[in-house]
């Protein structure tokens, strides 16, 4: 081209923007533009700062935002709208309200991505507050407004909001639309026990598209119901809608939940034909699935076979060889992890104690779990430390785990004294077995397992006169709940 003009160099850097990676192309060409003394204006600086926005650090963002006060384009909604959803897509909320506030005149779009960015926060309160000062303007609501909201409705308490939520769907008429349906479904799933208005949404859905089928089958598996998320998965293959990852990332749980190796090899091959055969996340839901199917050869395969791996990856694998006894390999795997350069995480530590805790290698574990605090920083959860005691228990070396809690200060913890009163019971530790039991039952005053665990300790060593006065104990505090379970069990 002879001329450049500020409409060619926004067509170029919008462009790259729209690409993954395309940060470096989109300033080449704003310093070219500088030195060609081509002006930009508000659209190039907003295709910047979203390009900006896909790196790890926001010093790139903060210094589009300099050039943008300086040229007075802060109060534009375009600019000011991107600001916002950079901010906010690193959870810097404050600075992505600032960024909100500058903005002379707000349009729809920058409300809802003011929305938005709080829902994704979980800032549920300010998303509230944002919502009702759009209403109060009288701006319209659109499918993204409404689809945005029902973010902010994520356990069983949010319920009642969601269903106001859904009043105001239907009153804008927007029920039919498939992205809110499809919202919907989802936060129904989450907030309602069970799924009968997440199933009547999807059922009166016109045209469900990949997103719904997944929301139901991600809904069904949330809620512990197995068997209807392969129904739903089955009733999608008849439809003939193409799965995608997360179709498949949902649908594998389920066929490992019943370890059901023939179906979920058939939807290996269906990965395999498609082309996510190599997405990660599918993968890692392949190698859980083998596991928990009983094929560790086959999950190893997979493992071994992904040409990108993340910490999930390696996680997965070292809990499934521990989940098949496996403790030596989950070890090697772990060593292999950290000297190609992933970094474990908590989740892949408590993977490596529990392998420990159950292949019986004990010193192994307790290397491992002050490798985990001194050479890795992560600290240790209440799961770490009922593993450490479970698996000193196991052992036998009871002492040693009633000194570790002692000397941890996790007395307050009832994981790890149930931990020690199961040990107990395996042992027949009766001294240790009762004072183990007292403390679980002032922690846990609602549960009767520390009742039930220590009647059978003394039922093991024929104290039947204790045993008794146990059984007393729980009919005076009235924690039996269910009558069948706990008199059976003692």
């Amino acid at each position: 081209m002879p001329d450049r003009d500020t409409v060619s160099y926004n067509t170029f850097v919008s462009a790259y923007a729209r690409r993954d990676r395309g940060v470096v192309e989109c300033v080449q060409l704003f310093i070219r533009m500088q030195e060609e003394c081509v002006k930009p204006n508000h659209i190039t600086m907003s295709a910047l700062i979203g390009a900006s926005a896909t790196l790890r650090d926001l010093y790139l963002v903060e210094v589009m935002h300099g050039l943008v006060i300086q040229c007075d384009w802060s109060t534009n909604e375009f600019v000011g709208s991107a600001l916002v959803d950079a901010y906010a897509k690193r959870a810097r909320l404050e600075d992505a309200v600032r960024a909100f506030e500058e903005i002379s005149e707000a349009d729809l779009v920058s409300w809802n991505v003011m929305i938005n960015g709080c829902a994704c926060n979980g800032s549920k309160e300010l998303a509230l507050s944002v919502f009702s000062r759009m209403r109060h303007e009288g701006l319209p609501l659109n499918s993204f407004t409404l689809a945005s909201m029902t973010k902010i409705c994520s356990e069983p308490s949010d319920l009642s909001r969601g269903m106001q939520l859904h009043g105001c769907i239907v009153k804008a008429g927007l029920q039919h639309e498939t992205p809110v349906s499809n919202a919907l479904i989802t936060m129904y799933s989450k907030c309602e026990e069970g799924m009968m208005s997440a199933k009547y949404i999807f059922e009166r859905t016109p045209w469900p598209n990949i997103i719904s089928w997944t929301a139901m089958i991600s809904g069904f598996m949330q809620n512990g119901q197995s068997d209807d998320a392969v129904r739903v998965y089955q009733r999608m293959l008849r439809a003939a809608v193409q799965e995608n990852e997360f179709s498949f990332g949902s649908v594998l749980p389920a066929y490992s939940s019943f370890a059901r190796l023939e179906q979920g090899i058939q939807v290996h091959a269906r990965i395999i034909k498609s082309r996510f055969g190599l997405d990660m996340s599918v993968g890692n839901g392949l190698i859980d699935m083998y596991s928990k199917c009983g094929s560790l050869a086959d999950a190893k395969r997979v493992f071994t076979t992904m040409e990108r791996r993340d910490v999930v990856s390696w996680t997965t694998i070292i809990t499934a060889f521990g989940q098949h006894g496996k403790a030596r390999e989950a070890l090697e795997i772990l060593g292999t992890m950290t000297s190609e350069g992933f970094k474990p995480d908590a989740v892949t530590f408590l993977g490596v104690l529990s392998a420990c805790s159950h292949g019986g290698l004990v010193d192994d574990g307790l290397r491992v779990f002050r490798l985990m605090i001194d050479d890795h920083g992560v600290k240790p959860h209440m799961r770490h430390y009922a593993c450490v005691v479970d698996m000193l228990g196991r052992a036998g070396r009871l002492n040693e785990a009633t000194k570790f809690i002692e000397d941890m200060g996790i007395q307050s913890d009832g994981l790890v004294w149930e931990a020690l009163l199961s040990a107990c019971r395996i042992h027949g530790e009766v001294e240790l077995g009762a004072r183990a039991a007292e403390n679980l039952m002032q922690l846990k005053p609602s549960k009767d397992g520390a009742y039930v665990l220590l009647a059978n300790i003394y039922a093991d060593r024929g104290l039947w006169d204790d045993k008794g006065k146990v059984r007393e104990r729980l009919d005076s505090s009235q924690l039996k709940k269910d009558t069948g379970h706990s008199w059976v069990a003692l």
